[in-house]
């Protein structure tokens, strides 16, 4: 009788996590940078032929003439906002698929639901790649986020919200069109 005891409570265990792991959905949230609600100046949307950027198009705030030798902070507030709705409540990583001119354009704010500003930065400059940004708490439904000037000469290309937090993105992410709201 007891070498049933210890395989049954294995199944029931098995079980019960494989049941655990169902009941968390697994959610990518993926927007282009073009697929914004509204944009203020001086952030800008621009084109390009490059196969470097998923769509097309990516959003910034074009470099200042003549460049500055340090950093002085943003000239305006130019923006660019975004809708997106999210199926599931939780903790989410943005990730931010960007282009940094050099170490005084390498930075934007994050403003996520009207939350205090963070921003994402990094030093890999003139290439695209992804920058990992702030973990959130995103309630269900509508969220808004705003890509707001830090400094000049920054671009996006993509955004990504994650509450799988072991996902890294390494290229072009498919853009997940039936969670952005316009």
């Amino acid at each position: 009788m007891r070498r049933f005891t210890v395989p049954a409570v294995l199944i029931v265990m098995a079980v019960v996590l494989t049941a655990g792991i169902a009941w968390t959905q697994t959610v990518r949230i993926v927007v282009d940078a073009g697929d914004y609600t509204s944009i203020k100046p001086s952030m800008v949307r621009t084109s390009t032929t490059s196969s470097a950027v998923a769509e097309g198009t990516f959003i910034q705030i074009p470099p200042r003439r003549p460049r500055p030798e340090e950093e002085t902070g943003p000239t305006d507030d130019g923006n660019a906002v975004y809708r997106v709705n999210v199926p599931t409540a939780g903790t989410y990583r943005l990730w931010a698929r960007t282009w940094w001119y050099d170490s005084c354009g390498n930075s934007f704010f994050i403003v996520i639901n009207d939350r205090p500003a963070t921003y994402i930065e990094d030093a890999t400059y003139q290439t695209w790649h992804w920058v990992r940004g702030p973990q959130v708490q995103l309630n269900a439904g509508t969220n808004t986020i705003r890509v707001q000037n830090r400094e000049d000469g920054a671009r996006l290309d993509q955004f990504m919200l994650t509450n799988n937090a072991r996902y890294v993105p390494t290229r072009i992410e498919a853009r997940t069109p039936q969670y952005i709201v316009k």
